[in-house]
């Protein structure tokens, strides 16, 4: 096609039009960057911290921690307020409060071992019947969601949009439809539903009456409402917490009990210790004794797939099997609420799975002014149990670990997976490398190469390859160790900073299962001159000074009084250590005035137009003239 003068001049505007957008849009993306910029969660992690101090503080009671709140005693707790409290934090100018919906809920667990609940049609009648949005309302007012799947709202592999049908209200009329139609659960003389003709004894509903919580009898007694609504007889019963859990882990007799669970990051695995038929014999798993050889043919695709992909539905189908049979009845995920303080210290960050007071927000908080320094006093509920990290039990030990001890990766603020001390990742089957067996996955990290404990000694792979060797190897004395390590076949450092593990089987949960595990020092564990495989359980740091206490994190532990503070130090030889020079970034400017905001519209607006038009007069019109000639010429010579 001959290029004539008026398509180079029109070429030409095309060119000079599309420079002229870039420019604005360029402009305007440097505006919406602000926006970006402004997100709690900061782009480099890693980096900090910008303090001197933590300092732990132990304050049991509830009410006392608000008040040292209020009295600018603590910056913030560690653990959550009840939402009574709300109104006079909020009130507080000096006080932010953080709400987030936990990853985990409040439950009613049911044996399904024992008649009649052994039957689904009365677990999903029950459930029909239950009244959530009560829940909601009355003892949680408000600060909670109604929630069905097992799998709670915040985590990525919840379906709960997804469910066909919801539990939120109650319907009973359901319910009772369901027990007609099921046929084993026919009327007796007296009014009341029988079990196959035979009358049944109350079904009984358990709570922890030992356990300090608001509502802990108000949910119990709407279930027994619930199974009265479907002439069901039923009653509260209260039991003490040591009793009743023990019962449950050890398959006792039980009908139905409050229970709860909490989730960490967005692994699911614990749903196969919760509901795999072979569990039902095992001691602390299925405490719902729940058997269904349908959800058993959903996890040797949940737990060997190696795609995303194979896990999701792997686990959308356990989800929307539980939901169907209702092993458990979830009846709400609450909202949490933390109260931290703004006149000192700024940074804060979101987590989802530490909340507001987590390793995060210890690493990025800083003083109002952005100059290095301060100390950051937090309350913590309990009195560390132990520092011995193969035994401890207590949150509040482990926000202090965390903040000492190093792993490959940690959780995000979103809950994904974020390298510490590693660098690089290869995955890799047999498909990938034919170097690995048959059915193997291995894993090659690289970790960094400038951290270093806190004697000096530095951090290599043969630290990280001996941690692992030495979780396998205790188990001979007993250490209770990740079940998913026992499929770990070795773990090796081929050079200092470089760490291979090996598997023998496929899974997507295999990097789980060692990617979070606290590493320990080799000089200070060896089973040659050290604390050895068979001292796991012996090591008592912190309480007994003359046990060792090596770590390698952005603190160190600096001086403790029993019952009382635990401190915490800026570590100088932290690997990712924030250069005190340069203060932390100044908060992003404030967004475009309305002004601003009319007028990059109206530029976005015109130039659209503008391009609409040259497309038109560059494009679209010279090809129609070019049709309409080709048609003709070719009508000529037809003629």
């Amino acid at each position: 096609m001959r290029i004539t003068s008026a398509r180079v001049s029109a070429l030409r505007e095309l060119r000079v039009f599309l420079a002229a957008l870039i420019i604005h849009l360029l402009f305007l993306l440097s505006f919406i960057g602000c926006f970006a910029s402004a997100t709690n969660v900061p782009g480099d992690l890693n980096t900090g911290p910008y303090i001197d101090k933590v300092v732990y503080k132990v304050i049991s009671g509830q009410d006392q921690r608000v008040l040292a709140m209020q009295a600018g005693e603590i910056e913030m707790d560690s653990s959550f307020f009840d939402p009574v409290h709300y109104a006079a934090l909020n009130l507080d100018p000096d006080i932010n409060v953080y709400t987030a919906t936990r990853n985990g809920y409040g439950c009613i667990t049911i044996n399904c071992r024992d008649a009649p609940l052994n039957e689904t049609a009365l677990r999903r009648a029950f459930a029909f019947a239950f009244d959530k949005t009560r829940v909601t309302a009355v003892p949680l007012d408000g600060w909670s969601r109604e929630h069905d799947s097992v799998v709670p709202y915040p985590n990525g592999w919840c379906i709960e949009d997804e469910l066909p049908w919801h539990y939120y209200t109650a319907q009973p009329e359901i319910g009772n439809v369901l027990l007609n139609m099921s046929g084993l659960f026919p009327y007796g003389p007296d009014g009341w539903r029988t079990y196959k003709g035979q009358t049944m004894d109350p079904i009984e509903i358990e709570y922890f009456a030992d356990v300090l919580c608001c509502y802990g009898s108000v949910i119990p007694r709407i279930g027994v409402d619930a199974l009265l609504s479907l002439d069901i007889p039923a009653v509260v019963k209260p039991a003490h917490y040591v009793e009743l859990t023990s019962r449950l882990n050890q398959h006792g007799v039980f009908d139905m009990a409050i229970f709860g669970y909490s989730f960490y990051g967005n692994d699911i695995t614990q749903l196969v210790d919760m509901y795999y038929s072979a569990n039902t014999d095992r001691e602390d798993l299925n405490p719902s004794n729940f058997r269904n050889a349908t959800f058993d043919s959903c996890l040797p695709q949940f737990l060997s797939g190696t795609t995303y992909e194979e896990v999701y539905n792997a686990s959308r189908w356990m989800q929307l099997i539980l939901h169907e049979q209702v092993p458990l009845l979830v009846t709400y995920d609450n909202t949490y609420c933390q109260a931290y303080r703004i006149d000192k210290f700024t940074g804060h960050v979101p987590d989802f799975g530490q909340y507001i007071s987590g390793s995060w927000t210890m690493r990025k908080i800083h003083a109002l002014d952005s100059t290095f320094g301060g100390t950051v006093s937090v309350a913590i509920a309990e009195e560390p149990d132990s520092f011995n990290i193969f035994t401890s039990n207590s949150a509040s030990a482990h926000a202090i670990l965390n903040e000492i001890l190093p792993s490959l990766y940690v959780y995000d603020p979103e809950g994904r997976p974020w390298p510490y001390i590693a660098k690089k990742l290869i995955t890799e089957t047999h498909v990938d490398n034919p170097e690995v067996p048959v059915g193997h996955t291995r894993f090659t990290i690289d970790i960094i190469q400038n951290a270093t404990w806190s004697d000096g000694t530095p951090l290599t792979a043969n630290d990280v390859a001996f941690t692992f060797t030495y979780l396998l190897e205790s188990r001979a004395a007993g250490n209770q160790v990740e079940p998913g390590l026992v499929a770990l076949e070795a773990a090796y450092a081929p050079t200092n900073y470089r760490v291979v593990f090996e598997f023998s089987s496929e899974s997507y949960w295999h990097f789980n299962h060692f990617a979070f595990q606290y590493i320990i020092p080799l000089h200070i564990f060896n089973n040659v001159s050290g604390i050895g495989y068979a001292g796991w359980d012996d090591w008592n740091p912190v309480f007994d000074p003359k046990e060792p206490l090596v770590t390698s994190g952005p603190f160190i532990l600096t001086d403790f009084e029993l019952g009382e503070f635990y401190e915490l130090t800026f570590n100088p030889t932290f690997a990712y250590r924030a250069d005190i020079n340069p203060r932390p970034p100044p908060p992003p400017p404030p967004p475009p005035s309305p002004l601003l905001r009319f007028f990059f519209g109206f530029i976005i607006g015109a130039s659209a137009i503008l391009l609409q038009q040259v497309l038109y007069n560059v494009v679209i019109k010279p090809a129609k003239e070019s049709r309409q000639k080709a048609k003709e010429i070719g009508e000529s010579i037809l003629l």
